[in-house]
């Protein structure tokens, strides 16, 4: 039985079939034709079954063997075999193509059958797969031993490699060879290069097991081997000669599927979205912030990254209060009920000066992807026009400008921005210093690296390509690096976030990092204390440099593992509890002169300054030349000299000292709680600065946020804002600044 139909009985079946229906309508002749047709359609019919379910056989059959389908004639053969072809070029073309995909990726080869190829295909293209086929087997294994090989042992290979081919193939054959080598190298740096995460799970048979094991475990056990397999994955790029910077530790798949994935819990149910973050910590272990960056980059919102790594408990939760666009659109519509539009929230973060100089760092550590820069700054703008539009929703007090003002604090105060580079002050969601180290030493180490120890790193010259450079030696080629480090070099962000990269900034504006002869980068991690010049076994001293930022008395507590300074450690350090010493450190002063900024014709000409208040301008009556010196209303407006700019700037700095001691109370304060004081007296004078009683009064409990909020903002009896202060709208970033100072004091 073959579908219900009996084979055996079958031609007598059509044969009763056919005398019954057509022997009264056709001649005896016509009749006997049909009936001695049957055995053949029956055939027929058959061969066309056996063409679809085993086509290779089947045609091989047909080909070969004349017991098969005999009744068949010579065109119904040939018919069959044709749908065979038509049914076979494919799958061989698919075969083939999964051999070439195979040894592409230094895999073994599957079987390829190119006998059945030689009879489908046109000789001329059969025989090109002959030669590659050659070609693959011949390379197979010592391509896989490129696609794993260290990457400071791939020249010798590849040398030996050529040697080889020549010695087996000949020239000719050898040159063919050699050609596979080359493109399996180039595939490699590819594949590397978009995603080498990928790239090891299918080249490297150990590591692929322990991703097949993680799929049967669950809970702890999995964290742990995802955690174990990550740090594989990093050693194994390492060896592969993938910089840092490009380091990954999921696919691109991977960080997509779980952006998908978050996105749709987080509409859903906001404490699995959450759990999902909170898991990134467990399974990628000290690697949580390279899984944060990449899965930024394929579109995880803003305001997770933010929660995650930045925001303190109270402000993370008020990101995970507007990360579903559910909650997004609910303060839409409260601001447009109260005539707030979010566009014009956006358009004024985005004109922020403070944030603009932020703009300008990331934009700069992204000038080779301009658009993954503008994406960010889009992403970081939109959350904070959320956040701000959350600020005017839960504080009816707070208008838009304060909003504004309150969501760029909110950002900018978790960094310190440099020339070219940011120091976040927290590292994978804690502060700096539970490691052990402060921002200011994060720059001082960056600023000892360059001054002192450029040459020590021992860095490679750039390749080139310039006619000027041809016929040049290694050793005049290196001195023009060294040249080019001192002239152009400079520090910025890694791209994952991590730390800081030092390279050259190249003619265009394109930036290269640096790297020595074993191909490691001149980097560091902001959680690394040590001072080890990056990439050697060379121990810096710190004592070459001048530190240029004393850390705060609060930091000095919080750094993890501090029991008090050695002697030494003591002495190098600036006393944080002196109220009567009038030496100031070098940080209050340049930071008094840089914000005193000077007049528009030079720091020796007297000048008259103007700011709003209230939209109105406002022009002072008196001049001020030098820091912000005031010239008494009888003074010579003139040219004065450096010497009398520097005498009026210590004149003036002893008074606001003055002013200062006559309102402290108790036997000592924080000294960068002090120095903020004094700069407020040499800003608006001791009788400006005795109006600030709230704040007085705070910092003599030792209440530094609370002294720091009254700094900014009068306030009701009840507790609400009232206003900003004078000083806050005369000056608003500069006193910002100092608020934020003195609230990150403990």
């Amino acid at each position: 039985m073959d579908g219900g139909i009996d084979k055996e009985t079958l031609p007598a079946d059509l044969t009763k079939l056919a005398m019954d229906t057509f022997s009264s309508q056709v001649s005896p002749v016509a009749l006997k034709k049909l009936i001695d047709s049957i055995p053949a359609e029956i055939q027929l019919y058959d061969g066309l079954a056996d063409v679809q379910q085993k086509p290779r056989s089947t045609f091989f059959l047909l080909k070969d063997n004349k017991d098969y389908l005999p009744d068949l004639t010579l065109a119904q053969r040939e018919d069959l075999e044709s749908k065979a072809r038509t049914i076979l070029r494919p799958q061989i073309i698919t075969s083939w193509n999964n051999v070439l995909a195979a040894s592409a990726a230094g895999k073994d080869v599957p079987f390829f059958d190119m006998e059945l190829a030689k009879e489908i295909l046109p000789p001329t293209q059969v025989q090109e797969m002959q030669q590659k086929k050659y070609i693959i087997d011949t390379t197979v294994d010592n391509k896989k031993i490129l696609f794993s090989a260290p990457n400071k042992d791939l020249e010798n290979i590849l040398a030996a490699f050529k040697k080889e081919a020549i010695a087996i193939a000949g020239e000719k054959e050898g040159q063919l060879i050699i050609q596979e080598y080359e493109t399996a190298l180039v595939t490699r740096s590819t594949a590397l290069n978009n995603d080498p995460v990928k790239f090891i799970y299918s080249t490297n048979s150990k590591i692929e097991e322990l991703n097949v094991q993680l799929n049967a475990l669950e809970g702890e056990a999995q964290s742990q081997l995802k955690s174990e397999i990550t740090e594989e994955l990093i050693n194994a790029q390492i060896a592969l000669g993938v910089p840092e910077h490009k380091q990954r530790v999921m696919t691109t798949q991977e960080a997509t599927n779980f952006v998908e994935t978050y996105k749709l819990k987080s509409q859903e149910n906001a404490a699995e979205s959450q759990a999902m973050l909170a898991s990134l910590r467990d399974n990628f272990g000290e690697f949580d912030s390279k899984a944060l960056q990449e899965l930024q980059a394929a579109g995880l919102p803003f305001t997770a990254v933010f929660a995650m790594t930045l925001a303190n408990d109270i402000e993370a939760e008020k990101f995970f209060s507007f990360d579903s666009k559910v909650e997004q659109d609910k303060l839409k519509d409260w601001g447009k009920k109260n005539d707030i539009k979010f566009s014009d929230i956006e358009a004024e973060i985005a004109t922020n000066s403070d944030l603009q100089e932020f703009e300008n760092i990331i934009r700069r550590n992204n000038n080779i992807d301009s658009s993954q820069a503008i994406s960010l700054m889009d992403n970081m703008q939109n959350v904070m026009a959320y956040y701000a539009l959350n600020e005017m929703y839960t504080n009816t007090k707070f208008d838009q400008a304060d909003a504004v003002e309150s969501a760029a604090n909110m950002f900018l105060k978790n960094f310190q921005i440099e020339e070219t580079y940011f120091i976040p002050l927290k590292y994978d969601g804690k502060d700096l210093t539970e490691f052990g180290t402060t921002a200011g030493a994060v720059k001082d180490k960056a600023e000892l690296i360059k001054e002192y120890y450029l040459e020590d790193f021992n860095a490679v010259a750039f390749k080139s390509t310039d006619p000027f450079n041809q016929g040049v030696s290694e050793q005049e080629l290196s001195d023009k690096h060294k040249r080019m480090m001192r002239l152009h070099g400079e520090w910025r962000n890694k791209g994952d976030g991590t730390g800081l990269v030092f390279g050259v900034v190249l003619d265009g504006g394109q930036f290269a990092t640096v790297v020595n002869a074993d191909g490691k980068e001149l980097s560091f991690n902001f959680n690394d204390t040590s001072y080890t010049l990056p990439g050697t076994d060379m121990q810096m001293d710190i004592k070459k440099l001048r530190v240029t930022d004393v850390p705060t008395e609060y930091e000095i507590g919080q750094i993890k593992g501090y029991s008090g300074f050695t002697v030494n450690e003591g002495e190098a350090m600036v006393d944080k509890k002196i109220i009567n010493n009038t030496s100031f450190s070098d940080k209050l002063v340049t930071r008094i002169k840089d914000n005193e900024g000077i007049g528009k014709q030079g720091l020796n000409t007297p000048y008259q300054l103007e700011y709003t208040v209230n939209g109105k301008k406002v022009k002072e009556d008196f001049y001020t030349v030098g820091h912000g010196h005031k010239l008494s209303k009888d003074a010579e407006i003139r040219e004065y000299s450096d010497e009398e700019i520097e005498k009026f700037f210590e004149e003036d700095m002893k008074a606001a000292d003055k002013s200062v001691k006559k309102l402290i109370k108790v036997a000592s304060i924080d000294r960068e709680a002090y120095e903020i004081l004094v700069e407020m007296a040499f800003q608006m004078g001791g009788q400006g600065l005795a109006g600030f009683k709230k704040t007085i009064a705070a910092i003599n409990k030792g209440d530094y946020e609370e002294a720091s909020k009254h700094m900014l903002y009068n306030y009701n009896e009840n507790g609400t804002i009232k206003g900003k202060t004078l000083w806050h709208q005369q000056t608003g970033k500069r006193a910002k600044r100092l608020s934020d100072l003195m609230a990150q004091i403990k």
